[in-house]
């Protein structure tokens, strides 16, 4: 199909404007990362910096326990991402493989998980976990987090489309149903599982409002709380500091979106197959 150059010309203008609306943001927390705090706050102020403060990254540093902070957050989300992935992919395989009485109204149950926002949910949720002794400790971080919707339908997606006849001959040979499903389909999901499981690390380690409302201590905050030291009532926003800090909580989550690009946009075209 032959596209004219003015259609191209206009298209490759579209994909600049909205990479440049995408990025910008990103580029002024870069920039500002390194001015001082007077030259943010200056109206008037060149975007990029007059002077490089290259210690404000040390100075953020250290003015928080940005290594407790990084500890705290590498384990919840490490946990939380191993339990929505061994989760999701356990209830997918069930939803896609198995016949049993009201399946498909227990699928959609799960689905509406997809639909209602989690500020509806949260009050119960804290609730239980004040009834249990959980709050401000690692279990009432990741406990209510071990599994999601998103997990069960990508993975039932991914299932509904793999082949029902190495079931059916594994079963002939007197393969147990456990066995088929971690020797035969868990491989073969393995795309499903690194696209999901990047999904999942990258919407833990910048989840704030849960850990927000379920720890008050500063033993157990995540990067995305540990932020708000910045902005004091008495000094005021520390702006400078505030770039800075979030500057060095965006580097993991860069890096881990460009190595896993490919295989997320892989897996999740595998389970839209149908």
């Amino acid at each position: 199909m032959h596209i004219s150059w003015p259609v191209r010309v206009l298209v490759y203008f579209a994909v600049a404007i909205a990479a440049f609306a995408v990025l910008f943001p990103l580029l002024w927390m870069l920039l500002s990362a390194f001015k001082s705090q007077a030259d943010i706050i200056n109206p008037d102020a060149p975007i990029f910096p007059t002077h490089w403060h290259w210690s404000n990254i040390r100075d953020a540093w250290t003015a928080a326990p940005f290594g407790r902070f990084f500890i705290n957050t590498a384990i919840f989300s490490a946990a939380t991402t191993v339990g929505q992935v061994i989760t999701g992919m356990i209830a997918g395989y069930a939803f896609a493989m198995f016949t049993f009485p009201g399946r498909r109204i227990l699928f959609y149950g799960v689905l509406s998980g997809l639909m209602i926002p989690f500020p509806v949910v949260i009050v119960p949720v804290v609730e239980l976990l004040a009834d249990f002794g959980w709050i401000d400790s690692y279990q009432g971080l990741i406990v209510p987090n071990l599994a999601s919707a998103l997990g069960c339908f990508l993975y039932r997606q991914f299932f509904l489309s793999a082949p029902v006849d190495l079931a059916e001959s594994a079963r002939l040979d007197g393969a147990s149903e456990w066995r088929i499903f971690w020797s035969i389909y868990r491989p073969l999901a393995q795309p499903m599982t690194a696209a999901l499981t990047t999904i999942v690390f990258l919407q833990n380690w910048n989840n704030f409002l849960f850990p927000l409302v379920v720890t008050s201590k500063e033993s157990l905050m995540l990067i995305s709380q540990g932020l708000t030291i910045f902005q004091g009532q008495l000094l005021g926003t520390q702006y400078n500091l505030l770039m800075a800090g979030s500057l060095i909580a965006v580097v993991p989550v860069l890096i881990v979106a460009m190595f896993a690009q490919r295989r997320v946009v892989a897996g999740l075209m595998i389970g839209a197959t149908r």
